[in-house]
């Protein structure tokens, strides 16, 4: 069987990489075909990565929007949307299944045009004759004109897997029936991942270049003294704890949080010496998780370090900056009380919170451990069951 699969170009973001890697590891052993798995993607090392960490070797990178006519634009779309052109090209002839990994890129967040245009894309590949499954999603809340229009085009999806309750609801709400509610991939075990005894010897850190954009104090410079804060607070609480700064995700490189970790390294290395590990290197996810795996919490600018953190069944603070972290961490987890969302909170908040929850990892840990070993048995049941239900499609 061909698969197309979307929204996973770049290995170098690690939560990218894991929904690319799982869906390719745990669909070949739910279905009974030889598949081959056609990547979207600008750069090849992202194949060999992906190689790599799957010991599959039929993957195969494509240029981007390769099932369309090259030259094509948003008004070519819509009129193919309306039937007075064909924008679709030979290579869909080949495909049998599209995925659409997860993401929040289908949620206003980031804006409105693009969950419109890439829904028309993929009604026109349902036209063909070709199923489109979106897995792992968080979506919505759609405003405006928006609404009607995505309620119809996310209808005629043949079939959506929202990752989080949230996202679930509100598509219920809105009247789809074409949806199943699933979890994010990367709550399943890596193939490589190696199983590590949690020594609690690390506390591990996940630095954001992109997040201080989001904040409600939007300076740099007050996101790396609060950072600062954080790693003294950490360093004088902990002293006999090693602070892992870990970058992850290395591209694009206006994104590259490599930048900040590189440079909280630098500001705090000759203050606590060999206390501080850097890791800005390139990694495949199953080497993140070994830091993550002895830690004795997580904490993250990111949010697929949380969701590491949780299949490890390691404790976390997530400092969230978009709806996504509320829906899965939060309503799926019921771990609404270990994210701070910098969209809301000054930073004189976040410190005051920060301290409080740190007391609750102290005060809570096997009960944390234990609530999230229960959710995770949960949730591979869950996204089995649904890659089951994707082969039954597919058939």
């Amino acid at each position: 069987m061909n698969i197309y699969i979307y929204n996973c170009p770049n290995t170098f973001n690690y939560g990218s990489m894991m929904m690319g890697e799982n869906f390719i590891n745990y669909f070949n052993s739910t279905s009974n075909f030889p598949n081959k798995y056609y990547i979207e993607t600008l750069e090849e090392i992202n194949i060999e990565r992906l190689k790599s960490a799957t010991d599959y070797k039929d993957i195969y990178p494509v240029k981007m929007k390769s099932l369309f006519k090259s030259n094509i634009n948003k008004f070519d779309y819509i009129f193919s949307f309306l039937g007075f052109k064909d924008v679709l090209s030979d290579f869909l002839k080949k495909i049998n299944l599209v995925v659409v990994l997860g993401g929040d890129d289908f949620t206003e967040d980031y804006g409105w045009q693009g969950p419109i245009m890439n829904s028309l894309r993929f009604n026109l590949i349902v036209r063909a004759g070709v199923p489109v499954v979106m897995l792992g999603q968080t979506m919505g809340p759609y405003h405006s004109f928006r609404k009607p229009l995505m309620k119809i085009l996310l209808g005629k999806i043949t079939k959506i897997y929202p990752r989080d309750p949230i996202t679930y609801e509100y598509l219920e709400d809105l009247g789809l029936g074409n949806i199943s509610i699933t979890d994010d991939l990367a709550l399943l075990p890596l193939y490589k991942q190696n199983n590590i005894k949690k020594s609690k010897e690390f506390i591990t850190y996940c630095p954001s270049e992109q997040i201080y954009r989001y904040a409600k104090e939007g300076n740099r410079d007050s996101w790396v003294n609060f950072n600062l804060f954080m790693i003294e607070t950490i360093m004088d609480r902990y002293p006999n704890k090693k602070l892992v700064l870990l970058s992850h995700v290395l591209k694009p490189e206006e994104v590259n949080d490599s930048i900040i970790t590189n440079e909280l390294y630098n500001l705090v290395q000759n203050k606590y010496a060999n206390k501080i590990i850097l890791k800005s290197e390139p990694m495949l996810p199953f080497e993140t998780r070994d830091f993550i795996q002895q830690s004795f919490f997580v904490i993250s600018s990111r949010m697929h370090p949380i969701i590491s953190s949780i299949q490890c069944e390691i404790p976390s603070i997530a400092f969230s900056y978009s709806s996504k972290y509320w829906g899965i961490i939060g309503s799926r987890y019921n771990m609404e009380d270990f994210i701070l969302d910098v969209r809301y909170l000054d930073y004189e908040i976040m410190k005051q919170k920060f301290i409080m929850i740190l007391e609750k990892i102290e005060n809570s840990y096997n009960d944390i451990q234990d609530d999230l070993l229960k959710k995770n048995n949960q949730a591979k049941k869950n996204i089995n069951s649904n890659l089951e239900d994707i082969c039954r499609i597919v058939q």
